[in-house]
């Protein structure tokens, strides 16, 4: 590990330099957010590379990727199964399961965790992004929450909190 090097830029965030690669780090006493940030650190290499995206959605991701995303996004499994198009038993089949999960799942899941990683990075905390996932909101007239299950639902609500950085809301 190489020498790091604390530098605050806001009051939400604030970034460690480690290797000259860039990391940032959240107010330490949400330890909520510390601990998503954490759990999504295997996973940023595809948010930043389309070509390591792919590759892991080809090789498949790990089952284990099913309890990161649970625990990332507090979602219940019931929850989870319907995003994944699948039943409650297949899912926990999976979990259990310690062979690669198929494409379709595996995409979902990167997206998934995409997702979270940029409603952290707008909202500064976990709580208000699952907060405001919840609720109706009209810029995509529908509750963000519900749309998860499809890429395309989750491609709309990616643009909304991009909107949002942007201040372009309804």
């Amino acid at each position: 590990m190489g020498a790091k090097e604390k530098v605050t830029t806001h009051s939400k965030a604030n970034y460690i330099y480690e290797d000259g690669k860039r990391y940032k780090v959240y107010n330490l006493e949400d330890a909520p957010v510390q601990q998503v940030a954490e759990l999504l650190v295997p996973y940023t290499t595809y948010f930043r590379s389309p070509i390591a995206k792919l590759d892991a959605i080809k090789k498949g991701l790990q089952p284990n990727a099913i309890n990161d995303l649970i625990e990332i996004t507090g979602a219940t499994q019931t929850d989870v199964s319907k995003w994944l198009d699948i039943t409650e038993p297949t899912l926990r089949k999976h979990i259990q399961n310690t062979k690669e999960l198929n494409l379709g799942i595996s995409e979902h899941i990167i997206q998934l965790f995409e997702l979270f990683n940029k409603g952290l990075d707008t909202f500064g905390s976990i709580s208000e992004f699952k907060n405001w996932l919840k609720h109706y909101n009209t810029g995509i007239d529908a509750t963000p929450f519900d749309i998860l299950d499809t890429i395309t639902g989750i491609s709309i609500v990616m643009n909304e909190l991009i909107r949002i950085d942007y201040g372009a809301t309804a």
